[in-house]
């Protein structure tokens, strides 16, 4: 930009820019702010909006876009003269839409800018505020959420400082139409019919505020702007949203969720009974493999237990794998290892968030590894070490456990295997995570098993 701006100007241009996209829907106008170009005879498009609150063609202007004077003719004589144009832009043949050119001034009343509305069906009382409210923008603090941009179903209204609704846009008068109410505009909004007391508190202090209000039947959300951001400005924008069937989703939504986590409950409660008349067969048999198998069943039951533990305590159906993982990996350890194995053990968890299936799938598989090593990795050993980690990686998650117990058999091949537990981990492994699993010699002794899974990607 060739053009020089002192301080003030400077700020003023970018209060502007600021609130402009804001303004341009209240406006129901494409707004362009204006500024010298680099040569005489051009000017620059400082800042440009589109109002999502009506459909209006589009005329293709970019923010630091230059054209001639001669191209815009009432801009150019409103930064001149500084003045106000008013006038019709042809823009497409035979097609006109209004346009209005305000001039843009500092302290010292120098005409530095001019801000252009353009819009087919122009209201004075939409234009008039929004111009208003872009020239003395000044956003307060902790306040910035309840400037967001209005919709094409949000009501519009403004009323003046005598709480006079002074013009309102058809989404306002079909929702006031559904309360019954017909003539909105010089109503009071103290009236019966309509009885805001929020309109009056931004009135007083100058400070935007929102609220929900039930009338009739329907749930409202107001929110009330002051045009000017100091106490008793000369008139608010209130911006209404009919929330009614949004409030009845959530609350829909949150009858499910509360359904849901009652009935994970409710399974892990069913899972732990079911343990515990395991526990109860596993104390009556009578030989070695029977308590030996139905011990197994039990931890696989209880990893599944685990996993409804978690899902009934949250509010999705989103599982954190470390924590599931760690909860597995301890009550393992607190009931396979041998008073006379001294284990060196450790674990360690990346946080990872994975649907509840993929979770439920990764615990049993953990369940199965833990089994197997303890069962055969140090069977008449004293002593020795085992690791447990998942790890987040680039394309896959890995679980890995390393023990030095005992290795595999000479002439161990895993799809030749017979063990029940290795054939579980292959299944929900290859079938449920469409991951590998390797089982290995370690490189001095012990086991290394392996599962990858790879990370779904986003179609």
């Amino acid at each position: 930009m060739g053009t020089y701006f002192t301080a003030e100007q400077k700020n003023i241009l970018l209060s502007m820019a600021s609130c402009i996209e804001l303004a341009s829907d209240i406006a129901h106008a494409h707004i362009a702010i204006y500024v010298p170009g680099s040569k005489a005879k051009l000017l620059q498009v400082y800042s440009y909006a589109e109002p999502l609150t009506r459909f209006v063609e589009h005329r293709q202007v970019e923010a630091g876009r230059e054209v001639r004077l001669a191209e815009e003719p009432l801009v150019a004589m409103t930064m001149q003269r500084n003045i106000v144009m008013v006038g019709m832009r042809e823009y497409d043949l035979g097609l006109f839409a209004h346009i209005a050119v305000y001039p843009v001034c500092d302290s010292r009343n120098h005409c530095f800018a001019a801000v252009s509305f353009e819009t087919k069906e122009p209201e004075a009382t939409f234009t008039e505020t929004a111009l208003q409210f872009l020239r003395n923008f000044n956003r307060a603090n902790g306040t910035e959420k309840l400037y967001r941009r209005l919709s094409s179903i949000d009501g519009l209204m403004i009323v003046d400082d005598e709480r006079v609704i002074r013009a309102v846009n058809n989404t306002a008068k079909h929702i006031f139409s559904i309360l019954g109410v017909g003539q909105l505009v010089g109503k009071r909004t103290n009236s019966l019919e309509v009885n805001w007391p929020l309109v009056a508190q931004v009135l007083e202090t100058g400070m935007a505020q929102e609220k929900d209000l039930a009338m009739q039947g329907l749930l409202l959300h107001l929110r009330v702007l002051p045009v000017l951001d100091r106490a008793h400005p000369p008139a608010v924008i209130v911006i209404i949203e009919d929330i009614t069937e949004l409030q009845k989703k959530d609350e829909e939504l949150l009858v499910k969720a509360v359904v849901i986590k009652e009935i994970h409950h409710r399974v892990k409660n069913n899972l732990q009974t079911i343990v515990s008349l395991l526990r109860l067969q596993e104390r009556r048999a009578k030989s070695e493999e029977t308590r030996l198998v139905l011990h197994d069943c039990i931890n696989r039951v209880n990893s599944i237990a685990i996993v409804h533990e978690y899902l009934s305590q949250q509010d999705n159906e989103a599982i954190n794998v470390a924590k599931v993982a760690r909860g597995i990996y301890e009550a393992i350890m607190n009931s396979m290892v041998s008073p006379g194995l001294q284990l060196k053990a450790s674990f360690a968890a990346d946080q990872v968030n994975l649907p509840s299936n993929q979770a439920t799938s990764i615990a049993l598989v953990l369940n199965e590894l833990l089994q197997n090593s303890l069962e055969h990795g140090f069977e008449h050993r004293n002593k020795g070490t085992l690791s447990v980690s998942f790890r987040d990686l680039t394309t896959y998650y890995q679980l890995k456990i390393v023990d030095d117990g005992c290795g595999l058999p000479p002439g161990f091949a895993l799809q030749k295997t017979t063990s029940l537990g290795l054939k579980i981990i292959q299944t929900v492994v290859e079938s449920d995570l469409r991951g590998k699993f390797t089982l290995e010699d370690g490189p001095v002794n012990g086991t290394v098993a392996l599962v990858r899974i790879p990370k779904v990607r986003n179609p």
